[in-house]
């Protein structure tokens, strides 16, 4: 329960009148009216919803073709894994100066919004291999092979067998690199620029002046909703593996 006591006080303080003031003065909403009416952190909202959208679609193409062809032994099998969970295991910050050089030094490409999406992708990649692998039923090579003897053409094999049977694991996986990409930001910090991600945003926020009930009302909504679509994913990848 004490890991979880930032958390609610998080939420609880987002309701508080006298904003962070203790005991409460009275419970309101008018923090979360303040929080809809600043154009900033709505800006920031939408960038951060535009990038993950696009991570998703990135994210749940490559890993769900990885997680596939991961069934199968080939040289190299070991490896591609363990470069994919690089993208764990580094470092966020390290990772960030990393991706500024390469694409900002080296490339010259100039800062902005949208090269957050390789980084993102490369964050999220490994998390939606790992749901898929986990969610892959184990009769589903059995019945791949049952009909390709039966004459069924790649196309035919993924479309009617491979797809029904892994569907609710890729949804899963899709929510999942949905959720890390929303709420990243050291990976991303140094190569966005001006445009700002909502998580960004909140470092600027509070980096600049006291933390504000504004925020408190804007992390309240981010972990809820957050925390309903893992639970959403998680029903998902159990559904998928249960059929």
């Amino acid at each position: 329960m004490y890991i979880y006591t930032p958390i609610l006080s998080l939420i609880a303080f987002s309701f508080n009148e006298g904003g962070l003031t203790f005991p409460f003065v009275a419970v309101t909403a008018s923090w979360y009216a303040e929080l809809f009416a600043n154009e900033a952190i709505i800006s920031a909202i939408v960038r951060s919803l535009k990038v993950a959208l696009v991570v998703t679609i990135i994210t749940t193409v490559l890993s769900t073709a990885a997680a596939l062809a991961y069934r199968y032994e080939f040289r190299g099998r070991k490896t591609i894994l363990y470069v994919l969970l690089l993208g764990i295991i580094t470092p966020g910050i390290t990772y960030g100066v990393g991706a500024t050089l390469f694409f900002n030094e080296l490339l010259g490409l100039e800062k902005s919004l949208w090269l957050a999406v390789p980084v993102h992708v490369v964050w999220a990649l490994p998390f939606a291999v790992i749901v898929l692998l986990a969610g892959i039923p184990p009769h589903l090579a059995r019945n791949e092979q049952a009909a390709r003897v039966m004459g069924a053409s790649n196309w035919t094999v993924f479309r009617d067998i491979i797809l029904p049977q892994i569907g609710p694991t890729v949804l899963g996986a899709a929510v999942f690199a949905f959720t890390l990409s929303y709420n990243e930001a050291t990976r991303s910090l140094l190569v966005v620029g001006q445009a700002n991600t909502m998580p960004i945003q909140i470092f600027t926020i509070a980096a600049s002046k006291r933390a504000t009930p504004v925020l408190f009302a804007l992390g309240s909504l981010t972990t809820v909703i957050s925390t309903l679509l893992l639970i959403g994913a998680s029903l998902l990848i159990f559904y998928g593996r249960r059929n």
